[in-house]
């Protein structure tokens, strides 16, 4: 150990104890948004992610003529296809006959000309639903396995859903019916990676 002389201005020893102090803090602070930041990347890639689809309905689509009436969020009261509204409260936007979109959450109906996605921006192919517990808003994952189905494995993390828990990867498929089959097409286990952080997701029509 080393002896402090009795020479030594106490006001110094008390200024260099601070700064060791808040050093000390500092490193503790980097410590921890360290392994913050390491939490998803030691999920790394793991073959045991669940994937599922969820698409916009498009009210033409459905033939049942029954209607229901609801009340959109500024007041309006409109009838739509009833089976069209089970499917908009299920998938979360739907294309209405009019041209544009139906969406339902937080318990009320809203309108908008665009299907939208947690974050307000639209919804494209390129955007999944994840477990925000598990997975960050904007990481960018890596599926390998569904470039056969959409010409892309890079998609964003833009989203999330109520029935969407831990490891859960829920891909957004496009409108209509083809929309719809390819949810089916591409449930099931899948290997997933978690790549990096936010950035813009790849776009592509499939129309």
């Amino acid at each position: 150990m080393f002896a402090i002389s009795e020479n030594v201005d106490k006001s110094t020893l008390s200024e260099d104890a601070f700064s060791l102090i808040r050093l000390f803090q500092l490193l503790l602070l980097s410590l921890v948004i360290l392994l913050s930041s390491c939490t998803q990347s030691k999920l790394g890639c793991d073959d045991r992610w669940k994937i599922t689809g969820f698409y916009t309905p498009i009210e033409s689509d459905f033939s049942n003529p029954n209607k229901s009436t609801i009340k959109l969020k500024s007041g309006t009261r409109q009838a739509f296809s009833a089976d069209f509204l089970k499917a908009v409260r299920i998938e979360g936007w739907g294309r209405t006959r009019f041209g544009w979109y139906l969406g339902y959450y937080s318990k009320q109906w809203h309108r908008s000309n665009k299907p939208l996605n947690a974050k307000g921006n639209p919804l494209v192919i390129g955007v999944v639903a994840v477990d925000n517990r598990v997975v960050s808003k904007g990481t960018q994952l890596s599926i390998p396995g569904l470039k056969s189905s959409f010409g892309i494995d890079q998609f964003i993390a833009d989203d999330v859903g109520s029935g969407i828990k831990s490891r859960h990867v829920d891909v957004y498929t496009g409108e209509g019916n083809a929309a719809r089959e390819m949810t089916y097409k591409i449930t099931g286990q899948q290997k997933v990676c978690l790549v990096g952080a936010e950035s813009k997701a790849p776009v592509v029509d499939l129309t």
